[in-house]
């Protein structure tokens, strides 16, 4: 297996504290291993960021980080289940990227050039 390390950069449009923007990362099929949040210094403090697995068969939503503006290191793990589809409690992997796309969505930021730059850490 080998990491990979891919950067999005996101830019917005709008106005102040209703701005949004969002960018697809194509991507092999992968585990995501980890990301760094890199926010624009004006950014505001009301900026929201969603990080999804998106394609077939479904859509899944791997980290929701609300009304932050503060640069950092995020792990999304997914809880593991059994053999009877029941959760297994404090067992924990890597999201699988299924459909090669990471989609990030950014929301109630300002109109920014690079709003966030997230750096996406994949084993594949």
């Amino acid at each position: 297996m080998a990491l990979e390390k891919h950067e999005l950069k996101i830019s917005t449009t709008g106005g102040a504290g209703v701005a949004t923007g969002s960018g697809i990362l194509s991507l092999p099929i992968c585990e995501l291993l980890a990301l760094y949040l890199n926010y624009h210094a004006s950014a505001p403090a009301t900026t929201d960021v969603t990080v999804k697995s998106v394609g077939d068969p479904a859509t899944r939503t791997l980290l929701t980080r609300s009304n932050s503006a503060a640069d950092g290191w995020f792990r999304p793990k997914e809880q593991k289940h059994d053999d009877v589809a029941a959760l297994v409690t404090g067992d924990y992997a890597d999201p699988v990227i299924h459909a090669g796309a990471l989609s990030i969505d950014v929301a109630q930021c300002d109109s920014l050039t690079d709003a966030l730059i997230a750096t996406v850490y994949v084993k594949v």
